[in-house]
């Protein structure tokens, strides 16, 4: 008689990590973010400023490494992708400098469905993290990139 062989499960038990999720929903603009329907806009030649503060019982300096996503769109308009850019910088450290790598928004005129998550590293986290964008595109000056949300992972060494 065949009797049949029980496989066994195949487990990990790896150690545990500590990690930590700074979020802020960008609220400025009534329309185009998704779910929220809200979002923040920078035209053609204008810049803006955000924190993310850690809180203090998780900052140990040097324990931490940090990636910032940001996601984000282009608007809805005919002007050409390739004229779109910005220059990101974390803690006045420039991340990011020239054109970014989004379409533009659609639905248009509506809440958006294509934005793209950008991640950069964070150089030499600190207490308080700024992150400046700076919107450096030969567009139209009615033309702008959209930010729907950003968020700070911070991870242990």
């Amino acid at each position: 008689m065949y009797q049949a062989v029980q496989l066994q499960p195949i487990l990990s038990n790896n150690p545990s990590i500590a990690n930590i999720v700074l979020f802020k929903e960008l609220t400025g603009y009534p329309n185009y973010g998704n779910p929220s329907g809200n979002a923040d806009i920078l035209y053609t030649g204008t810049q803006g400023q955000w924190t993310f503060d850690v809180p203090p019982f998780f900052f140990i300096p040097g324990l931490l490494n940090a990636q910032l996503i940001i996601r984000a769109v282009l608007d809805d308009h005919n002007t050409p992708v390739s004229r779109y850019s910005a220059t990101i910088s974390i803690n006045g450290r420039v991340v990011h400098r020239g054109q970014l790598p989004l379409e533009h928004g659609r639905p248009a005129g509506q809440r958006f469905v294509n934005w793209t998550a950008l991640t950069f590293n964070v150089p030499f986290v600190q207490r308080v993290n700024r992150i400046v964008i700076t919107n450096t595109s030969t567009a139209n000056q009615d033309d702008w990139i959209g930010l729907d949300w950003m968020e700070m992972r911070f991870m242990g060494v």
